[in-house]
């Protein structure tokens, strides 16, 4: 078994639904759907992801970029953070992970105020041995540079890490560079795959 246990965040740790986030500030389906495309769908996105830019540019460039109302448009930034809920069973897994003694990271691509507000709302993150967002290292999965900043700043071993995450482009990375990984397409299962993992 390797040593250390890597997690995700988005629908590992906490659940991360675009959809449900949309519907929050717009009633109409065909204006959520547009707005997925307008916001969510965009570098602008990615670039808030690995720290390039600032939420206040984000929402200026999306309002721009919009035909949708723009106060929405800005909403969609404002009820992201707590659009992002625990998923129970993962943060049992979690437990047990560290009850068993391995190392436990994160690696996620998070938005600055997104992970303040996951940071001070929920107390399990002292459990962790070493967390990597993406914003503060400015870098973003799935390139290769975030995997390998996270070994060298925590000085662990690719082969002693196992990786859960929900998109199998980033899974794809992380064996790229030499850890294990396994994708996570059930978010009610990542407590199981865990317990799993440590046997």
């Amino acid at each position: 078994m390797q040593k250390n246990l890597v997690l995700d965040i988005g629908n590992v740790i906490c659940r991360w639904d675009p959809q449900r986030l949309v519907a929050t500030v717009f009633d109409n389906e065909a204006d959520q759907q547009q707005a997925i495309l307008d916001v969510i769908n965009q570098q602008d996105w990615a670039d808030l992801d690995q720290g390039l830019i600032t939420q206040d540019e984000a929402i200026t460039r999306a309002q721009v970029r919009s035909a949708l109302d723009p106060k929405a448009v800005a909403g969609i930034f404002y009820e992201l953070p707590s659009s992002l809920t625990l998923i129970d069973t993962t943060v049992t897994g979690i437990h047990d992970a560290k009850a068993a003694g391995v190392g436990l990271y994160v690696l996620s691509n998070m938005q600055q105020l997104p992970w303040e507000y996951l940071a001070r709302t929920f107390d399990f993150w002292h459990l962790f041995d070493g967390i990597v967002v993406s914003y503060e290292a400015k870098m973003i999965k799935p390139n290769a540079d975030i995997y390998n900043h996270l070994c060298e700043r925590f000085s662990v071993k690719p082969q002693d890490c196992f990786f859960v995450d929900d998109m199998a482009v980033n899974v794809q990375a992380a064996k790229d560079c030499g850890w294990d990984s396994e994708q996570l397409t059930d978010t009610a299962k990542g407590g199981d795959l865990i317990r799993r993992w440590l046997g």
